[in-house]
Order: structure tokens, then C-alpha cells, then sequence
């Protein structure tokens, strides 16, 4: 797998998939070794606010490189596995919102990229996949992404049968969150959920995204008591204040921004 960007000057980056020396998107050392470095760049911007991962038309991501395992069957692949689990954790804590766009197949670690994202656009012909148990092996680090996304039931169930979940069954078990006809309509519908993310304050996605792994594990007495005290604090904060003045006065945020697409 190797990365592109098209451009790191916007507010949205938008980072391709692409198959590098394989003839389908396969996780390697080295692709993982760049979307760890673009991760770090993406932190690093005071422009970036969006990230969105993309892929070839028909197929997403395959996950594992297979072959890749089998040429070295018996060595240790820690690093390699480490890596993207590196990856994965790292999108999902991202202060940066981050949308994936699948339209193709899915497999494996590749479901798992899909789940990491904050929002997963799809498009009808995609499908999701976990062989893992036909090889031996489990989704391991695919399992708890997905279980933040559906019912831990459900999960189990996808990685127990190994079948292709199709796109629309995805939809309704929250693996997708808005599923498209086709390339054009996927296009159309990044559109609107960008323009929708750039309203929204950067450091309220930071916070938001923060604060949603942190109640996962407290009671609801003690989540609603995180919560209290979190707008507690928000509220003291004049940008804040600003924020809702301007709101009230029909004006946009200082942080509002157009998408203006490719150029």
C-alpha cells in the first residue's frame, strides 16, 4: 500500500490508497509506516481539519499482505502488527475528524480502517469482510473498533461466518453510516458531510471524539456527571461565549469554512 495527498494546504486532506508494487490495497510496512508519518503531519497542521481516506474503484482494502505472510512463514511480525494497530488507534483518536469513503470490497484489517473512521460513506456494490477465523487466526484488532460501531452480537457473528456483508445489511448494523448508489452520489454525499464538519469548531471534534471514549466504560450516573462537567468548562471559555453571541445574531463562527472540492 502506498499513500498520496492531494493537497495539505486545505482544510481537508484528502489521502488516496493506492496498490503500490501489489495489484489490490494490501497493509505493508512501508504504507503503514506513511499513514503513520501523514498522521503525524495532520496533527501537526493548524489548516487540516478533515481527513478523508479513499481508495481504488471495486476494491477498498484487502487487509493483510497474504503473500507477504506465507514468504515468511515463521518469522516474528510484531512490528508489522504493532504498526497497525498503531495506525488504527491513532485515527480513531485523531483530533481531526476522519471520513472513509469505501466503494469496493473490504477485508480484514480493511474493515478495520473502515471502522476506525468517524464516518463511513459507502457505496451500494461495497462489501465488508473477515476471513480471519477460515485462517486460523481472529480479528483481533478489528474487534474492538467494531464494537464501538454495532452490537458486540453482531460483530462476533460477522467474524464467526467469514461472509461478505453487503453494503445495505452494513448500513443497518452501523458499520456504514450513509450508503450511496454509485461513485458520482459518493462524491455528492462527502460533499455535504463536509460541509456540515467544517461548521463545526475544531477543538469541539477534538473534545467531542475525546470524550466519547471516556464514558464508554462509566455508569450513566457518572458519564452524565463527566458530561456536566465538561460544558462546565466549555462554558468559561470566551470562544465559546463568542460562538453562541454570534449564533443568537444569525453570524457564523470564526471557524466556519466552504469545501471548495478538487481544483
Amino acid at each position: 500500500m502506498r499513500l498520496r495527498c492531494d493537497r495539505k494546504d486545505g482544510p481537508v486532506w484528502r489521502v488516496h490508497l493506492e496498490p503500490g508494487n501489489k495489484a489490490e490495497v494490501v497493509f505493508d510496512g512501508e504504507g503503514l509506516a506513511e499513514l503513520d508519518a501523514l498522521l503525524d503531519d495532520a496533527e501537526n497542521s493548524r489548516r487540516c481539519r478533515v481527513i478523508v481516506l479513499e481508495s481504488t474503484s471495486g476494491v477498498f482494502c484487502r487487509g493483510m499482505d497474504l503473500e507477504f505472510l506465507i514468504a515468511h512463514a515463521g518469522e516474528d511480525q510484531s512490528e508489522r502488527i504493532t504498526a497497525y494497530a498503531r495506525c488504527m488507534e491513532r485515527l480513531r483518536r485523531s483530533d481531526k475528524a476522519v471520513v472513509c469513503l469505501v466503494d469496493g470490497d473490504a477485508m480484514g484489517g480493511g474493515v478495520g480502517l473502515a471502522a476506525a473512521a468517524d464516518v463511513v460513506i459507502a457505496t451500494a456494490r461495497s462489501t465488508f469482510a473477515l476471513p480471519e477465523c477460515v485462517l486460523g487466526l481472529i480479528p483481533a484488532m478489528v474487534m474492538p473498533l467494531l464494537c464501538e460501531r454495532m452490537p458486540v452480537q453482531k460483530a462476533r457473528w460477522m467474524a464467526l461466518s467469514s461472509r461478505n456483508v453487503k453494503a445495505d445489511e452494513a448500513l443497518q448494523i452501523g458499520l456504514v453510516d450513509e450508503l450511496v448508489e454509485g461513485p458520482i452520489q459518493l462524491e455528492q454525499a462527502l460533499r455535504s458531510v463536509l460541509k456540515r464538519m467544517l461548521r463545526a469548531s475544531p477543538r469541539a471534534v477534538a473534545r467531542l471524539k475525546r470524550f466519547s471514549s471516556e464514558i464508554a466504560t462509566l455508569s450513566r450516573a457518572d458519564a452524565l456527571e463527566a458530561g456536566a462537567d465538561r460544558t462546565a468548562q466549555d462554558l468559561l471559555e470566551l470562544e465559546t461565549i463568542a460562538a453562541i453571541r454570534g449564533f443568537i445574531s444569525g453570524e457564523s463562527p470564526p471557524w466556519f469554512e466552504r469545501y471548495r472540492g478538487r481544483t
